[in-house]
């Protein structure tokens, strides 16, 4: 900010922040469902949303753990029946190649919950519930 004479003046702090935007993390999500039609609907349903990215989407186990490899997501969002590579066999090998992105099971039946998986949401849930499960998934680090 400047005076009508030219000189700066440096802005308050409150001044400031009314120009900031405040921080706001984005997860970088992987959707992998052998599904075209579900692995469309979690893509579109979270790319709605301002604090997701999807960055891939696989059609099997094998793409899902390649992709995961080359893009290091946030989190992984898969189905565990898949051909090439089963969900649960894809789940493994991203634990031990990319600990740290979180996996969330996506099913379509109550199941227990996979070794190495943070959370499981059955396919039909509502979306809020949906989005809400995976955001307390991605903060909880």
């Amino acid at each position: 900010m400047s005076t009508p004479e030219g000189d700066t003046v440096p802005a308050t702090g409150s001044a400031r922040a009314a120009h900031e935007a405040p921080r706001q993390d984005v997860y970088r999500v992987v959707v992998a469902d052998d599904a075209a039609g579900i692995r469309a609907l979690m893509s579109t349903l979270l790319s709605l949303e301002p604090d997701f990215d999807v960055v891939g989407q696989a059609s099997d186990g094998a793409e899902a753990v390649d992709m995961v490899c080359r893009l290091a997501p946030d989190l992984l969002v898969i189905d565990v029946t898949m051909p090439v590579m089963s969900g649960l066999e894809a789940i493994e090998a991203v634990r031990e190649r990319s600990p740290s992105t979180r996996v969330v099971v996506l099913t379509g039946e109550r199941r227990p919950l996979p070794e190495g998986a943070r959370a499981q949401i059955e396919k039909g849930t509502p979306n809020e519930v949906v989005i809400d499960t995976l955001r307390d998934v991605c903060r909880t680090g």
